[in-house]
Formats: C-alpha cells, structure tokens, sequence
C-alpha cells in the first residue's frame, strides 16, 4: 500500500501535467547539484519548472492521466530521469535545456510531450535551432511592417506631387494675374 507521501507526490505530478504545454524527459546523470540548480533557474525563467522524482511515481501519475501522448514517454522513464514542465510557452524551457546543454552537454533529452503530441530525443533536437517567439513575432512585424512602408511612401509621393501640381498651377494664376493687368494697362 502506497504511502501518504508518495499519494501527494503523484497528485502534485498529475496538476503538473494537466497544467502544462510540454513535458520533457532528460537524463540528468553527471550534473552537479549546482548545475542542476542554474538548470532549475534557467528553466523557471523560460516560464518552467523542473522535477525530478522517481521513474515509478512518474509512471503512476501518467497512467491515471490517461493521455495517450503520455503513455508513449513511459517506455523513456528509466534510469535516472529529469521532468522539465513548460507552463507558460511549451519551446521556451525545452530551449533553455537546450541552451544549458551547450556549456557541459548534458542533460540528454530522453523524449517530450509538446501539445499533447509525443516526440522523440531526435525530433526534439530539431527544437533548438527554432527562433524563440520573440524573435519570430518580430520577423512577423517586420514582414507585415515593409509593405505597409512601401505604402504609405507610394501615398506620400502621390500627396507630394498633388501639392506640387496645386503650388504649379496657384504660381501660374497669380503670374497670369499680375501679367494681364500690365498688358491691359500697356494696351490703353
């Protein structure tokens, strides 16, 4: 029979799960307590938390979930395994892992769950070299802004040579004003 502790434990793992838009699994043999909590913090930052129980307990919490997607990772729950839940945005802790991994190449990452969707070590991988959101709504602004300045700029040309043509044709007035009286004053 479980105990109280371990039945916590698992209802704590299942909010986590519901809650969240991404669960990655990485193996996290060969980090120093330390790194584990620069890890932590880079993770957090992205919007994350980081968990590490025990591959059992995981199990457990998965199978009373019910999600399908969840049930593929099972068979990537052993040995010593490390949960990374993305709350906020489901790329921007998988990143941080990613971007963490760069500077002692470990966590290898196991598998994830994006959106309800399984995917493996090798399709996760492809993740890295995707631009965060930031860097892809600024593309996105961009892309939108240089038509929108080829316009007004074309709308600007056009209102430019109307008050040019309005100015051409008020100098021409008053030039044939001011020459009709000197010819008609000229003529008597």
């Amino acid at each position: 029979m479980p105990n109280e502790k371990n039945i916590q434990l698992v209802k704590r793992i299942k909010e986590k799960i519901a809650k969240a838009k991404s669960v990655t699994f990485t193996d996290y043999i060969g980090i120093s307590a330390d790194q584990a909590n620069t890890l932590r913090q880079m993770v957090k930052e992205a919007g994350g938390e980081v968990l590490i129980t025990k591959n059992s307990l995981m199990k457990v919490a998965i199978d009373e979930t019910g999600e399908k997607s969840l049930s593929e990772a099972k068979k990537d729950l052993n040995g010593p395994t490390m949960a990374v839940f993305g709350f906020t945005d489901a790329i921007a802790p998988i990143k941080a892992v990613f971007e963490f991994a760069k500077s002692i190449d470990l966590p290898k990452i196991k598998s994830a769950i994006i959106e309800g969707i399984y995917n493996s070590a090798e399709k996760v991988e492809v993740i890295k070299t995707i631009p965060s959101r930031e860097e892809l709504l600024a593309k996105i602004v961009c892309t939108m802004n240089s038509p929108l300045a080829g316009f007004v700029t074309v709308l600007g040309g056009v209102q430019k040579k109307f008050v040019y043509a309005v100015n051409s044709l008020a100098k021409m007035k008053s030039g044939l004003a001011i020459a009709e009286p000197e010819s008609e004053g000229g003529a008597n």
